[in-house]
């Protein structure tokens, strides 16, 4: 058993072709893929606007800084501010847990 790299235009076809109607079964014999199931992960993270994830290499699939480089500017300060929010709310769901004790 091998572990199985695919490109990014690779996943990015898979992925038209899902959305267009085609099975993953299908999808797979025709790009060589392992498993259908690696489209729909790989769907969901383009409807939640994880693109880096899919440059990542295979087992980078951790959140913070990982492929942001590849980026547009953009994306990357869109991803920074993201971070920095989550931050702030542990933050203060922190420091209301301490006010309460």
């Amino acid at each position: 058993m091998t572990n199985n790299q695919y490109s990014y235009e690779t996943k990015l076809e898979a992925i038209r072709l899902l959305n267009t109607g085609m099975s993953g079964r299908k999808i797979c014999e025709h790009l060589g893929l392992k498993s259908d199931g690696l489209i729909y992960t790989w769907r969901n993270w383009l409807r939640n606007n994880e693109y880096y994830r899919l440059n990542q290499p295979a087992g980078k699939q951790y959140k913070y800084h990982k492929g942001i480089k590849d980026l547009p500017q953009s994306k990357q300060s869109e991803l920074q501010i993201t971070q920095m929010k989550e931050e702030l709310e542990v933050v203060k769901k922190y420091l209301i847990a301490e006010r309460l004790w």
